[in-house]
């Protein structure tokens, strides 16, 4: 049976509940302060019901997919080259759009004579170290494994078990056949929360331009601007080249992918997004022995839109303080943005406790966080599509790496 069909659907009520949500936000701006602070408080607790389901969701998701795959490979040397290309691609990439990332500050300068001042009352959140951040990819308890900032950590043990399956031979197929029917019950797990996104998305859309619409000017404009047009340049451009290398028509690659990015920029969730990701895969012909593999492991730590954005934070932030960058601060931010983006997921607290990691290895304000948060939402949607999108893009290109061929497909 075909699941395009609902696909669509949802996308069509996603985009109404999304345009519903604009008109009623900008109705909004007319009411009093107090009443309209008191109605986005309420239409933000009916989006973040559906962000809570998501994360209730993830660690099995993540976990179950991952291990099913790894036991489902009989070539362990196969697995082995599969993790290699994976860790090689997924930091290449994101090193490419650090890179674009300080190149867009350089070329839109969207922080140059604005003079921001930090959020009153603002308490910056302490970077973590590069060893934190090591020793946060091994948890030291079991039960941190279930919870999201346990994601790193879950996809060591997820490998570790698949190569145990493996290794017991036919003992192991009751295992695996175990594990298959888990990942797969929580793939239409995903598919079940989805039918709550068009409301969430409607209550998310009014509460943004409630609460920050008439801060949507300005700088923060010039940000989005450049955020948006460099990360479509890597999605376009780069992993043009990457699929095409794999030896998938781009335009192919493009038309396919549009589903899954249209559901990650819309919700904003990479796991959301994740069995929509894996059956656009299949439709590019990847096997699934490989994007079972590369696409739980990359929504997880490949964050090409992530490190994008982080870079061109930390020229933004710069900008607005008016602090002068030497190249040395521009390695140093293309090297912290990609360090950041891959340990986003295992550090609690997410996106705003990396970009502090990220400014505070350049020395900047780390009250920049604060100023990054108003306009969130808004980059958040491009990222999270961006970051989906390149987990295919190297699927293809892994395909090929690891001497295995597209499958014909539609």
């Amino acid at each position: 049976m075909s699941t395009r069909g609902p696909g669509v659907k949802l996308l069509i009520a996603i985009a109404v509940g999304f345009v519903i949500g604009l008109v009623l936000g900008f109705a909004l701006l007319g009411l009093p302060d107090a009443v309209r602070a008191d109605v986005a408080t309420w239409l933000k607790a009916l989006g973040d019901i559906f962000v809570r389901l998501i994360r209730i969701v993830i660690p099995p998701l993540i976990f179950f997919t991952i291990s099913a795959a790894v036991a489902s490979m009989a070539d362990l040397r196969r697995l082995g080259l599969v993790l290699v290309w994976l860790l090689v691609l997924y930091i290449t990439t994101s090193a490419i759009a650090a890179y674009l990332g300080v190149v867009a500050g350089q070329v839109f300068q969207p922080g140059v004579g604005i003079g921001l001042q930090p959020p009153a009352g603002y308490t910056p959140p302490k970077p973590p170290s590069a060893v934190d951040i090591l020793l946060s990819f091994f948890q030291t308890d079991f039960s941190a494994l279930l919870a999201v900032g346990g994601a790193m950590t879950m996809i060591i043990f997820a490998i570790i078990l698949g190569v145990a399956v493996v290794l017991l031979g036919e003992e192991g197929r009751r295992i695996y056949s175990f594990l298959r029917l888990a990942s797969n019950t929580m793939i239409t797990m995903v598919r079940v929360i989805m039918y709550y996104a068009p409301v969430a998305i409607f209550a998310y859309a009014a509460w943004l331009i409630a609460v920050y619409g008439p801060q949507m000017l300005g700088a923060y404009g010039k940000f989005l601007l450049a955020q948006y047009s460099f990360s479509f340049i890597h999605f376009f451009v780069v992993y043009g080249i990457i699929v095409l290398t794999g030896g998938l028509s781009p335009l192919k690659y493009f038309k396919i992918q549009s589903t899954p990015f249209l559901i990650a920029f819309t919700t904003r969730s990479s796991a959301v997004t994740l069995p929509y990701n894996m059956e656009a895969a299949r439709r590019m012909g990847a096997p699934d022995e490989v994007f079972q593999i590369t696409l739980p492991i990359g929504a997880t730590v490949n964050m090409d839109g992530t490190a994008l954005y982080q870079a061109l934070s930390a020229i933004f932030v710069a900008q607005l303080f008016g602090i002068a960058l030497t190249p040395v601060h521009i390695g140093l931010a293309v090297t912290s943005a990609v360090i950041g983006s891959v340990a986003t997921a295992a550090i609690p607290g997410g996106g705003t406790i990396m970009l502090a990691f990220v400014l505070g290895t350049l020395g900047l304000p780390l009250e920049g966080v604060g100023i990054m948060m108003v306009i969130d939402p808004i980059s958040d949607a491009l990222r999270t599509a961006i970051n989906v999108s390149g987990d295919n893009a190297c699927t293809i290109l892994i395909t090929k790496l690891v001497g295995l061929k597209l499958r014909s497909s539609s």
